[in-house]
């Protein structure tokens, strides 16, 4: 090794020498003692004195060997150099370094932590031979004392299990041999800790570990067994660390004597005073009781161990042989435990001397420790997230510490939980406890890799009650594994959550699925809620198809993996677990298709711009017609106004026989229902569409309601088509001449007339029309219900059987059945709710209701006013008579007539206003 140093140091000297760098050129400017820099908001001196490398290990090597960067052709060099590295040369004993306490807080920018220059000096690094030398065997005491003192920052800051290190050191034996005796064979810090691997006792791989101290001690006390007979049992020397006592257990690191404490110190000299029911300490204003209850200690699992062997840091000749004691260290015996624990997030808060940080007493015990196998145990199955919720609860002391923690209410989190309740419930000790998940001793923060809950390692820490699901997990596309990318795959924790995890057949955990899978499925999430699976589901029906019932839980593959739930060989079975007579063009349904994309779906997007054209046009068209009417209404309303109302009996014109008053009525009932229950589902991302959903039962009745109004609808359909052929027959006529005579509902060339006659009177350039007995507007009403039942009803049987119709047709003509049958309703709806309201009900001089659809007659003089033109042609042909009737309608029947009109009237226009705030304000 030594060779090669020579040989690198050449090599940099040879460096050096190629850009024309010397010593000499490097003290034309740090020859002068005025020579100063500013760092870190004070000045430094830059002065280097000229005999500074002179005796030293490193008076050969030029200045630009180790300040490689000063090395430059152009003067002067960066006014801030890179620290020297120290490990070009010294590469092992930088290595160890690293591993040791001292790197780690280096490496972590530690203020506190030592350099190379701190213990060898800068450029006056002498041999450790040298007397003169800081790590001289005579001031290596003095070197590490400088930290490691009573009130030094090292001390100050961090929990250090030993106290007053150098004093003890000092008294003790080996402090004496070196300083009294100027024995250089003693041991010092380095001869137990090591030169640059120095690790903390609590560390397994510490030479001052309790498994590793005799070996350290042996190698300047030989044959420790034969002088050691009384306490050492040969066949474990060594074998089983922990079941002997450690060479620290009777004589205390740092103020080691030849007294035997175990000896010298016994049980029963502790309890003389700590016996006592008044023996105590005062800490800060509090009085803290040091009395120690015999019967504890009979009790616990150390109830054969010796005070001194936890309290080893006792004082034998002191008065108060405790007087010097401090925290027990447990490490002495359970020192894989420790060394477990001072890595954790705990130990590392309590070695930052964090009031909050948990130590072994907190959750062991002081000295009633029992087993965890006994129920009245800290650390007993049952009591484990009680005893870990005494700080990770609201307010509770990991709250305070001012740790940022993911979770702040842990407990009271876990308590809702299937495994909380199962074991507060059901008191089943095998469901997961916290130390299940974060460990016993190991709890690191999610985010280090370490960390038993770290994304890549959470599967495995579950997988260990869940194995099943844990190797389906492992061979499916969500695995979690680490990509160049930094692409996120989902853990256990993104679906079931840390501590709130819920019974997964249970409302709550169904309801959350699709949100959940659309963390990361956005878009596809998004397409779902607009399929009628999605929107039943956001209605609160949780028997509707989820991700996870095609996709699966846990065994989650691409399409075109061959064990994929939703690949060819597959997809059949997973659409037959609630669709059973599913065939192949039934997976033709486009289950995440959107109407969006032209080029991926063409068939959808051209539909969808149909149907909208069409709404469009049709509210464009009779929307104008209204407003240009509007105003006339107004007319009319007021010049009817300066007439008395008739009341009594009066003469009126028969318009409706009741098979048609019945039959409107049927519509009436039946289109509201489709209406509710059709646009609660088609807005069942709103929540007036939930909570209609909640009203009425559920979406499952709102189906049942909206099929049952379905059948209705066809029903009084076919009774209208076979009462017109009756009465065809009864009539005598044609088909031609029954369909297309002038008092029939079919359109024809008056209605042109009455239209442009309607627009001229609406503009105020033409009278009044003189309307027969249909207008075109009442005629394109009729005509609507035609039209609505044919492409309504078909898309709608479609959508209620569409195992049956893919049979013969593909399954991606149900998504345009769907885009048909939702946006037809949704005009529907829109006209009769607006335009048909108007026309009949609203408009200012039938406002509020006109009654004559329910009693099916009209008043003598309003036909004369409303219908001049059927007037006049019954009135002519000598049918008038015929119509005519006198009779006054009850009070009683008006009433309810009223109630039963202002009821769908209402319903009607609360259900318009909804609809358009969710189409323009959502």
């Amino acid at each position: 090794m030594k060779i090669v140093q020579v040989l690198l140091f050449v090599l940099l000297g040879g460096l050096s020498s190629v850009h024309g760098q010397s010593d000499e050129d490097c003290f034309i400017c740090h020859d002068d003692p005025e020579l100063d820099a500013e760092k870190a908001g004070r000045k430094v001196s830059r002065y280097i004195r000229p005999d500074a490398l002179k005796n030293s290990v490193h008076e050969q090597i030029e200045c630009a060997s180790c300040h490689f960067d000063a090395a430059v052709e152009d003067y002067p060099h960066p006014e801030n150099l890179s620290p020297v590295d120290c490990g070009m040369c010294h590469d092992e004993a930088m290595v160890e370094f690293n591993k040791g306490i001292h790197g780690i807080a280096f490496k972590r920018n530690d203020k506190n932590s030592p350099t190379c220059k701190d213990c060898h000096g800068t450029h006056q690094i002498l041999r450790s031979a040298d007397p003169r030398s800081k790590t001289y065997k005579m001031n290596i005491p003095l070197l590490c004392g400088r930290c490691h003192q009573e009130g030094a920052p090292v001390a100050n800051n961090y929990n250090i299990s030993e106290h007053n290190i150098i004093e003890n050191y000092s008294q003790g034996i080996h402090g004496k041999g070196l300083f009294k005796s100027g024995l250089m064979v003693t041991a010092t810090c380095n001869n137990c800790h090591g030169n640059h691997l120095i690790l903390p006792h609590t560390n397994l791989n510490s030479t001052t570990s309790p498994r590793n101290i005799a070996k350290t001690c042996m190698q300047c006390h030989v044959r420790i067994e034969d002088v050691h007979l009384k306490i050492i049992n040969k066949e474990l020397w060594e074998k089983k660390p922990g079941a002997i006592p450690a060479c620290t257990d009777c004589h205390p690191p740092h103020k080691v004597e030849l007294k035997n404490i175990l000896e010298t110190i016994s049980d029963k000299t502790c309890l003389n005073c700590h016996e006592q029911e008044d023996v105590h300490k005062t800490v800060g204003d509090s009085m803290v009781s040091l009395m120690v209850d015999v019967n504890e200690l009979a009790s616990s699992s150390h109830n054969n161990i010796t005070c001194v062997k936890c309290h080893s840091d006792v004082t034998a000749n002191l008065k108060r042989p405790c007087e010097s004691a401090g925290k027990v260290d447990c490490s002495n015996c359970h020192a894989e435990e420790a060394d477990i624990y001072f890595s954790s997030g705990h130990g590392q808060a309590y070695f930052a001397k964090d009031e909050n940080a948990p130590y072994c007493t907190d959750c062991h015990g002081t000295h009633l420790v029992k087993y965890k196998a006994d129920e009245s145990s800290l650390v007993f199955r049952s009591s484990i997230p009680e005893l870990c919720g005494n700080c990770h609860r609201k307010d509770g002391r990991a709250a305070n510490g001012g740790i940022a923690l993911k979770e702040s209410n842990a407990l009271a989190d876990y308590s809702t939980s299937v495994h909380g309740k199962s074991l507060q419930e059901k008191g089943l000790l095998s469901v997961a406890v916290c130390i299940d998940c974060h460990t016993a001793h190991a709890e690191l923060k999610e985010s280090d890799p370490r960390s038993s809950v770290y994304p890549a390692n959470l599967a495995a820490t579950c997988g260990r009650c869940h194995k099943g699901i844990y190797d389906e997990y492992r061979e499916s596309d969500h695995a979690y594994h680490e990509t160049k990318d930094k692409m996120e795959f989902p853990t256990c924790e993104t679906c079931h959550t840390a501590h709130h995890i819920s019974e997964v057949h249970q409302d709550k955990f169904m309801a959350e699925i699709t949100a959940q899978c659309g963390k990361c499925h956005e878009q596809l999430a998004e397409t779902y809620l607009e399929t009628y699976h999605g929107k039943v589901y956001q209605l609160g029906y949780l028997q509707a198809a989820r991700c996870s019932d095609c996709h699966g839980a846990h065994n989650i593959l691409r399409m075109d993996n061959p064990n994929s739930m939703i690949g060819p060989r597959n997809i059949v079975q997973t659409c037959r677990k609630c669709h059973v007579d599913a065939n192949m063009k039934f997976t033709g349904y486009l289950t995440h298709a959107t109407h969006y994309n032209r080029s991926k779906f063409p068939w959808l997007y051209y539909t969808f711009w149909v149907m909208t054209s069409l709404l469009l046009s049709v509210f464009a068209f009779f929307g104008l017609h209204t407003l240009l009417w509007l105003p006339r209404s107004v007319g009319v309303m007021l010049k009817n106004r300066k007439h008395a109302k008739i009341e009594g009996k009066q003469v009126y014109v028969r318009r409706f026989t009741q098979s048609q008053r019945i039959t409107h009525i049927c519509v009436i009932i039946t289109f509201i229902l489709l209406a509710l229950t059709g646009m609660m589902l088609k807005f069942a991302y709103m929540e007036w569409a939930k909570f209609l959903a909640r009203l009425i039962g559920g979406a499952f009745v709102a189906g049942i309601i909206h099929r049952f109004a379905a059948i209705a609808t066809f029903g009084y359909f076919i009774y209208h088509l076979v009462s017109l052929i009756q009465t065809k027959k009864e009539k005598g006529q044609s088909f031609r001449s029954f369909i297309f005579n002038p008092d029939s509902l079919m359109f024809n060339k008056q209605d042109v007339k009455d239209f442009w006659a309607s627009i001229k009177w609406f503009t105020g350039i033409g009278p009044k029309p003189s309307y027969g007995r249909w207008t075109y507007w009442e005629k394109f009403d009729y005509f609507a219900v035609f039209w609505g039942v044919v492409v309504i009803g078909s898309t709608g049987l479609m959508l209620w059987f569409p195992e049956f119709f893919t049979q013969i047709f593909p399954g991606w003509l149900i998504n345009v059945a769907q885009i048909i049958h939702s946006d037809e309703a949704l005009l529907a709806v829109g006209f009769i709710f607006t335009i048909h309201f108007f026309n009949t009900h609203l408009r200012p001089e039938s406002f509020p209701m006109d009654t004559v659809i329910f009693t099916g007659h009209v008043s003598l003089k309003e036909f004369k006013a409303v219908r001049p033109r059927e007037f006049e042609e019954l009135k002519s042909s000598g049918k008038l008579e015929e119509y005519m009737v006198e009779k006054e309608f009850s009070a009683h029947k008006m009433k309810w007539i009223r109630i039963f009109g202002f009821t769908a009237l209402f319903t009607g226009i609360v259900l318009v206003i909804l609809i358009t705030f969710s189409m323009f304000f959502h």
